[in-house]
């Protein structure tokens, strides 16, 4: 059977208790970088901590500010449980020893002190930063474990009438419960992360008529379209939607051989997704900061600040 002929719902069976970490609450405001901070101090590898704070709507946190890295030392300080080191957003995975935070802040833009005898580059394998509780940075292997901090805007924690941050989540008066189809496809454990970090959790069946909600949620979407391969990001962190272009080629993105992950553009114009080991020419980009670029199609002016741009309408 085809995956995008089934969805998930919340049916596991399992021995033991099933432990599900709240995620309406645990962040706090930071009123000097009017954002919100969460400390995770159940210890998790870099990539898992990178995923669990993309699916809650966040970033994995840096101290990429003296007042945002004083708020993680004063929380790591005050958690109660002896936690002395954190991982941080800033890594050099896309790049070797070209660090720079997930929303692509170089290192050298940021204001920091090294732990004694840091960074040692251990068996040539560390290309993630942790900070201890005096704010000095380490450089690690990403697949040890630490807690870490989940950092959000505050344009991104109002609730909808849903409960949640999601404003894809829709309420259906026939069963009073809110419901988001999500295009891309995970495994059940990855699905049952996915909702969690919404503040929601796996489809539970309860009655025909929420199975009719469903059925036809559920034929919104053909088999044949609007199934995504993967979560795209740019190396900003951005989703396409949000850099502004998300156009594919025809039947891309497909994954072909269960090996691509970067993404490549065709003679097109197009989007299209490729093997990260194969060598292919390339385009660098620089956009001067504080450049002001008049984009003809939307009349409106784009500001570069610190390499992205911010669009404000003329």
């Amino acid at each position: 059977m085809l995956a995008t002929s089934l969805i998930f719902t919340f049916v596991y069976l399992f021995s033991g208790q099933l432990c599900l970490a709240e995620t309406r609450y645990g962040y706090e405001y930071i009123p000097d970088v009017d954002g919100w901070l969460r400390l995770y101090t159940v210890p998790s590898t870099w990539a898992n901590a990178r995923l669990r704070c993309q699916l809650e709507g966040g970033t994995l946190a840096s101290p990429q500010s003296n007042p945002l890295a004083a708020a993680m030392m004063k929380m790591m300080g005050e958690n109660g449980q002896n936690l002395n080191i954190v991982y941080t957003g800033i890594n050099a995975n896309i790049a070797k020893d070209d660090y720079m935070t997930i929303d692509g802040l170089p290192l050298s833009n940021i204001s920091l002190k090294w732990a004694a005898g840091e960074p040692n580059n251990c068996e040539n394998s560390e290309e993630c930063l942790v900070m201890n509780g005096a704010g000095e940075l380490a450089d690690v292997n990403c697949s040890r474990v630490f807690g870490y901090f989940c950092f959000k805007k505050s344009a991104k924690m109002s609730k909808t009438k849903c409960d949640t941050w999601d404003s894809d989540y829709q309420l259906d008066p026939r069963t009073g419960s809110c419901y988001k189809f999500h295009t891309a496809q995970h495994n059940w454990h990855r699905a049952a992360l996915t909702c969690r970090a919404e503040q929601a959790h796996l489809a539970v069946i309860n009655s025909d008529t929420e199975a009719r909600v469903l059925k036809k949620l559920f034929a919104k979407y053909p088999r044949e379209k609007n199934i995504q391969n993967g979560d795209w990001r740019t190396i900003f962190g951005e989703t396409f939607a949000e850099a502004g272009f998300e156009t594919w080629s025809v039947n891309e993105p497909n994954n072909y051989l269960g090996n691509e992950f970067c993404g490549t553009m065709h003679r097109n114009g197009r989007l299209n997704d490729f093997s990260c080991d194969i060598k292919t020419v390339f385009i660098c980009e620089i956009t001067p900061l504080g450049k002001e670029i008049l984009d003809g199609h939307q009349h409106r002016v784009i500001k570069v600040r610190r390499g992205k741009r911010v669009t404000r309408v003329r």
